[in-house]
């Protein structure tokens, strides 16, 4: 056993990559049960430098925080790390998604739900994200007007990009400023585990205990808002189905590909690949572009289950809102400290608006540098 444990954590060692010491059984997951992991991170980062070895229990960890191998392992060769890390019990919990989909399934799911992310599709978003700016600035007009001097910024910007994603993926709209107890705004982010400590323990116990259900509960932690956000999207499929109307957003293009009756359809890899290089982000460069082409290579079957329309549907919503939503906080609150900055965005912005709308128009709002940055 001794013999096993000194071969396992010396992975790093006999390739030359540092790292902090692990201890068997646990690895350096214990670090993370004292202190937040983040924090622990950045220690290691400064003492081991931008490249270290750790380890999740027995299982060796390549830790990376060197911008050009960052780019060359999430852009230039992410064909070859699209999975994230296996987790049975949240795939249990969660569904297959784009989050947790991996190899075959990942590549399918992703070819689908690309198109959503075209240029085209992203101009049509446009004045609806606009109007959803105009509700935006209404609740804070409103605040100002009763005399509140103070907002708990990550909770108006989860506010914000809920509406955003309701109106533009799934043609509704939330009323999500009316208040704390609106369930489209008040419902967390769903992957966050418990406890630490309960999750190091379910990576230590054998196969069959963490297979419990009562281990996996635990683990995955309370999925009430998952369900939610599920059965909001059943209920639109649903009402879609019976009325037969058709939507320009999110749901749709997913609901359109719905596998029935086990009939897979499919369709040519050159045509999957042409869609999926439609599906990218105004400014993505070449490297970008040749990089989701090569991901997206030799997809042929283009179907989903109704099982994982609806998961891709709760993942988007909730996931979607949180990241964004976290991003623009921090945004604002820099801002806040470097008014100087803040000064420069306001004349860059103020410069592209067009006098006779009121407006900026799509095409100038995508080649603002200083908001782009």
């Amino acid at each position: 056993n001794y013999s096993k444990w000194y071969r396992i954590l010396n992975y790093w060692s006999d390739r030359n990559i540092s790292g902090p010491k692990p201890i068997p059984y646990f690895g350096n997951n214990l670090a993370h049960v004292l202190k937040f992991k983040a924090f622990v991170e950045m220690e290691w980062y400064k003492t081991y430098g931008p490249v270290f070895g750790i380890y999740e229990c027995e299982r060796p960890v390549l830790s990376v925080a060197d911008p050009v191998l960052i780019k060359q392992i999430l852009v230039k060769e992410f064909h070859k790390f699209r999975n994230r890390a296996e987790s049975a019990e949240r795939t249990a919990a969660l569904g297959i998604n784009l989050f947790m989909a991996r190899d075959g399934d990942w590549k399918r799911i992703r070819a689908i739900a690309s198109p959503a992310f075209t240029s085209g599709k992203l101009k049509h978003m446009y004045p609806l994200i606009n109007e959803c700016c105009r509700d935006f600035l209404a609740a804070l007009d409103r605040d100002v007007s009763t005399g509140r001097r103070e907002v708990e910024l990550k909770q108006l910007m989860i506010a914000y990009t809920r509406d955003v994603i309701a109106t533009c993926a799934y043609s509704i709209k939330i009323d999500a400023y009316c208040g704390p107890n609106n369930p489209f705004v008040s419902k967390e982010y769903p992957f966050s585990p418990p406890n630490p400590l309960i999750t190091l323990l379910s990576k230590m116990v054998p196969k069959w205990v963490a297979n419990n259900r009562l281990v996996k509960a635990l683990v995955t932690g309370d999925q009430s808002d998952h369900i939610f956000f599920t059965r909001v999207a059943k209920g639109l499929m649903s009402e879609r189905k019976k009325s037969g109307k058709k939507y320009n957003d999110f749901l749709q293009l997913l609901v359109d590909v719905e596998r029935e009756d086990n009939n897979t359809g499919t369709m040519g890899a050159d045509s999957v690949a042409s869609d999926a290089l439609e599906g990218h982000h105004v400014n993505e460069g070449v490297d970008e572009l040749m990089a989701e082409k090569q991901a997206l290579s030799g997809v042929v079957e283009k179907t989903l289950t109704e099982e994982e329309i609806l998961s891709q549907c709760a993942v988007f919503f909730v996931a979607g809102s949180e990241t964004t939503a976290t991003t623009l906080s921090y945004c604002i609150y820099e801002l806040a400290l470097n008014p100087d900055i803040q000064d420069l965005l306001v004349a860059e912005t103020k410069e592209a608006f067009n006098e006779n709308t009121a407006d900026i128009d799509y095409e100038t709002l995508c080649r603002l540098p200083l908001l782009d940055a």
